[in-house]
């Protein structure tokens, strides 16, 4: 990027942000969340920072907030209210720490700040000012210097004293929060009255603050956390917090104590999860110098504090640019339009790739190669775009045209009919596509398939790109001699290859079915269709009519499994691989201590792979399911657990650890 054309990103994404800013701040309607208005904001500090030429006071990098509305009285607040930074990972919050520390030591100051770690809730800031131990006024954060009169409301709120134990004046800063609960329940009675309702909980609770009949407000279970105190001689930020809980205010007891920076990061990781089964919504921690000596010290930047800054939990929705659109081939014959990123790192990962589906979708979204687009992990794992802002697209965006031509063996691409409805997506028709097979026996060897641990996908690529694969059944006539002496491959990786083949030919029927990639045959069904018939030889054979009998099968998948099955090709290329393996017919557990349970998994498993987890709840009578639904019995949940943790939630399925889970089998 040149000088021009970053002049013109950095102000494309000033009015961008202001717009946004604006719907959030000023009429709590944002249209985008906060993780994707944060990563357009980060993107905006780092241009700023590479090209300081440019730089502005009036920047959205130096607000501190919004304007307040105009039905409240505009008041001035005693004590500048700050914001703190954003960081994103570990090494981040090192960096800040060692900034600190380098204005420490030019003080010739060497005692090591302590720290407190506590939840940042995602809420409505309120400053509540006490004269002589009286609440006198109360007041939205506003721009940080101008707030919203809010006294007669937060009067109603019953969490907050109006009058102190002692006779003392200082100001209190607190955030103001609503229960998920209470949430679903505002917004069915907002729903029979016909009214708009609220995305959040953190616009709950804006809205109800901002009520002009504080008689609304009473009749709504506000909750303000107070986490600050501005005035008084307190050496610590721990000592605030329980002055605070000894002057009757509700303290966020969720907090933590750290010397260090690597305790922080346990509690940051013990929460990343947790945090989704509160009553209010979390997006991070607030990380705080305990010593307040130390804090002053610091002092501040042009609009953060230096002695505390937030620290937000891996963003599940991200912005970045696409730079590109490609097509893949699968082994289906499916060509699916990938989208080509800028890297972004997305819930804990950094993703480069996207899939755009099919040339309708791509229509729906009106994506352009250029544009700034919107990302997020569909069902917690896949990478997908789902939105477009358009008021970045740059004059050089070019619409992306769907191929007619297969880009591997260049036939024509078509669409396919089942019955009578047709497919939204094209495919190549050709058997002898070199990427339909090569897909094909990845797929085949994968985890989920025959299991040849030692066959990656590089490997296989390789094998295939010289001839040593060409199918199935020529993947266990490869000998050690074949490999042995290829670029990167010794004698002990030529065992290791020949070991892990062996090790394959006794074959469970389910993945063996699995493995043969038969278009819409999942792996749940494959395990169902072979407990059914437990036989390879009555699945080759089998009707149509037989096979609707088995639950889970539907006509499509039905269908598909007969057509594979009469191809001659097909037939050819399994009579020579059934000569090489032994298929193991299903043991069927049906009086398991998990019989009759229904399990999701979500999340990354500490000690278990998700399919080690499937084994075990299949082995002890359980069944596993893809999605969150009210026959759901169990969601098994690991770290950086996503939106079926949120549905599990929704539809009261019991939440499992696993270490609970352990205990049950």
């Amino acid at each position: 990027m040149n000088k021009v054309e970053a002049k013109k990103r950095i102000s494309e994404l000033r009015a961008l942000l202001e717009y946004h800013r604006v719907l959030y701040h000023i009429y709590d309607s944002p249209t985008i969340s906060d993780e994707v208005y944060d990563s357009l904001m980060s993107e905006l500090d780092s241009l700023e920072k590479k090209y300081p030429e440019f730089d502005d006071k009036l920047s959205p990098t130096k607000r501190i907030g919004g304007e307040p509305l105009p039905h409240f009285e505009k008041v001035k607040h005693e004590i500048k209210q700050w914001s703190f930074d954003n960081t994103f990972s570990f090494q981040e919050l090192l960096d800040w720490e060692d900034r600190n520390l380098t204005i420490l030591r030019k003080a010739n100051i060497t005692e090591k700040p302590t720290y407190i770690a506590e939840m940042k809730i995602d809420g409505l800031k309120v400053v509540l000012t006490y004269k002589d131990g009286i609440l006198i006024r109360a007041a939205t954060r506003g721009d940080g210097e101008i707030g919203e009169d809010i006294t007669e409301n937060i009067k109603t709120v019953k969490v907050i004293p109006l009058t102190l134990p002692e006779n003392v004046s200082f100001t209190v800063i607190g955030e103001a929060w609503m229960k998920k609960k209470d949430l679903e329940k505002i917004n069915k009675e907002r729903q029979v009255q016909g009214l708009a309702l609220y995305a959040n909980t953190r616009n709950l609770s804006a809205g109800t603050l901002r009520q002009l009949d504080p008689k609304i407000v009473a009749k709504r279970n506000i909750q303000i956390f107070a986490y600050d105190i501005e005035g008084g001689n307190y050496k610590s930020q721990e000592e605030e917090l329980k002055t605070l809980e000894n002057f009757g205010f509700l303290v966020n007891k969720d907090r933590k104590f750290c010397h260090s920076l690597k305790e922080v990061q346990e509690f940051y990781e013990h929460w990343i999860n947790k945090r989704k089964t509160q009553d209010y919504g979390i997006d991070g921690l607030v990380i705080k110098i305990n010593e307040r000596n130390i804090w002053d010290e610091l002092g501040y930047t042009a609009k953060s504090p230096r002695g505390g800054i937030a620290y937000k939990f891996p963003a599940e929705e991200v912005a970045t640019k696409l730079l590109a659109i490609t097509c893949q081939v699968g082994r289906t014959g499916a060509v699916t339009p990938v989208s080509e990123l800028e890297p972004v790192l997305l819930a804990g990962s950094v993703v480069s790739r996207a899939t755009l589906h099919n040339a309708d979708e791509i229509k729906r979204l009106d994506v352009r190669i250029g544009d700034t687009v919107q990302l997020r992990k569909a069902g917690d794992v896949i990478p997908e775009i789902f939105g477009v802002f358009k008021e970045l697209r740059p004059k050089s965006a070019r619409e992306f045209v769907m191929l007619t031509h297969c880009p591997e063996c260049n036939s024509v691409l078509e669409k396919e009919k089942v019955g009578k409805v047709e497919s939204v997506g094209l495919y190549c028709k050709n058997k002898n596509c070199p990427a339909k097979h090569l897909e094909g026996l990845i797929h085949f060897v994968s985890k989920k398939g025959m299991n040849i641990e030692e066959l990656g996908q590089k490997t296989v690529e390789l094998f295939h790109d010289i001839g040593l694969i060409t199918d199935f059944s020529s993947i266990f006539k490869l000998k050690k001699t074949d490999i042995e002496g290829l670029e990167g491959f010794g004698e002990k990786s030529a065992d290791n290859i020949i070991a892990s083949i062996e090790k394959s030919r006794d074959v469970p029927l389910h993945k063996f079915l699995f493995s043969l990639g038969i278009r819409h045959l999942g792996e749940q069904t494959a395990k169902d269709i072979a407990k059914f018939f437990n036989s390879f030889d009555k699945i080759q054979n089998v009707s149509y009519d037989e096979l609707i009998e088995v639950e889970g099968v539907g006509e499509k998948v039905a269908q598909s499994i007969i057509d594979y099955f009469k191809d001659e090709y097909n037939k050819k290329l399994l009579e020579k691989l059934i000569k090489e393996i032994k298929i193991k017919n299903e043991i069927r557990n049906t009086g398991g201590k998990l019989s009759g349970k229904t399990f999701v998994i979500t999340g990354t498993l500490s000690t278990l792979s998700r399919d080690e987890a499937k084994e075990l709840i299949e082995q002890n009578g359980g069944k596993v399911s893809g999605s969150v639904s009210s026959k759901t019995d169990y969601l098994l949940a690991g770290e950086n657990a996503g939106s079926k943790y949120n549905e599990a939630t929704k539809l009261n399925v019991k939440i499992i650890t696993e270490e609970a889970f352990r205990n049950m089998i």
